[in-house]
């Protein structure tokens, strides 16, 4: 594959991180040749629930979890705008701070499968590439809006990802972890281990920090 040019953003709350998180950015940070691949904890309102960890404490445990591992970085800006955004605003701001670079923006195949009800969707693909993270095998329905969107910008090889700035939509498998930060919430407020489901590190600043107690 060319020389590493395009770089890569993943949102979620991230509440807490967990390998469900990390393993699929990694595999496709490595997989797509990234020079990095950003991870963007979203905005959460604060009335939302009482349970959530604060803003600082989601993004300590992100730096916490990539700390070792340099091709994974975070990106606050939508956490730190205090207030929701639509993901074609996000776009736009890092289109201004980026503005030689081909951007991957990363989606689950759910998402995908929605993508024409998001607020200006025909838009977004002026700003990104969407990278479309799925689980070997799924072979999803789409409605006749993504198909056409598909049969105009699905690309089948990566390396064109750096050579535009935005327009194409790749499909790569991941391996998907069944594990959620609700269900890693629950344990918690049950008193129960969370070994195995997040970074020891993690684990050991959920626990010093108290965040879901």
């Amino acid at each position: 594959m060319n020389s590493a040019t395009a770089i890569g953003f993943l949102g979620g709350t991230f509440d807490p991180i967990h390998f469900g998180h990390l393993r699929p950015a990694l595999e496709i940070q490595q997989a797509l040749n990234l020079q990095a691949l950003y991870l963007m904890p979203n905005y959460i309102a604060p009335h939302k629930s009482k349970s959530l960890a604060s803003p600082a404490q989601r993004i300590d445990m992100v730096k916490i979890a990539i700390q070792d591992t340099p091709q994974l970085q975070i990106n606050t800006q939508e956490l730190l705008r205090d207030s929701p955004s639509y993901t074609i605003n996000t776009l736009k701001v890092l289109r201004e701070q980026y503005p030689q670079t081909p951007l991957c923006f990363i989606m689950g195949m759910d998402s995908l499968i929605q993508f024409d009800t998001w607020y200006q969707y025909k838009d977004i693909l002026n700003y990104c590439h969407l990278i479309v993270s799925h689980r070997p095998g799924w072979d999803p329905q789409f409605n006749s809006t993504v198909t056409n969107l598909l049969a105009v910008h699905q690309i089948n090889d990566p390396t064109l990802l750096h050579q535009k700035q935005a327009g194409c939509i790749y499909f790569q498998s991941t391996s998907q972890l069944d594990i959620s930060s609700s269900a890693i919430r629950e344990l918690l407020v049950n008193d129960k281990s969370i070994d195995f489901l997040t970074p020891n590190s993690v684990c050991r600043y959920i626990e010093e920090q108290q965040c879901y107690k």
